[in-house]
């Protein structure tokens, strides 16, 4: 099976506040970084990492154009925050391919910083959250679920925790 491979750029984007769509304000967001824990271990020749099927803690970014009750709202920590993100990449080349991205978030806001107040310049207002349910799909295929409560962590529909839950159980 032969793959082509063609670079994409975002397209374009919207973002909802727990159901509220904000569309045209979103600017960029950062997913989470997907960092999984390691440990140091000793063989007999020396030592190397071993990667755990276990994320560190996390947090996601969004910068957005637009000052808005909405979202210091966001920050009453008695609420979890679901933040939904619906983006299409495009790709150019022989074949031009729009490719459907879905980034959902549970979480608290942990971080709200104001626009800086500049003349003449766009207000940007940002907010970072820590993420404790993350889901990333493209073209509606789940390529992650991250889920804490639910002790989930899929890639690709394979199950990271599957034999642990077991041991456990």
């Amino acid at each position: 099976m032969a793959f082509n491979f063609n670079a994409q750029a975002f397209s374009g984007g919207n973002l909802f506040i727990d159901g509220i769509g904000c569309l045209g304000v979103l600017k960029s967001f950062e997913p989470p970084k997907i960092e999984q824990e390691t440990i140091e271990q000793t063989a007999s020749i020396g030592k190397y990492e071993q990667v755990l099927p276990t994320l560190k803690p996390l947090s996601a970014k969004f910068v957005l154009s637009n000052v808005d009750m909405v979202y210091f709202n966001t920050l009453n920590a008695y609420i979890p925050q679901v933040i939904y993100i619906k983006s299409n990449l495009s790709s150019g080349g022989m074949v031009k391919k729009e490719t459907q991205i879905i980034a959902t978030f549970n979480g608290n806001i942990k971080i709200l910083e104001l626009p800086k107040f500049e003349m003449n310049k766009e207000a940007e207002l940002s907010m970072e959250m820590n993420v404790y349910m993350f889901s990333y799909q493209v073209d509606k295929v789940p390529a992650i679920i991250y889920d804490v409560h639910n002790c989930i962590y899929a890639i690709n529909g394979i199950d990271q925790f599957l034999e642990i839950r077991k041991n456990i159980q």
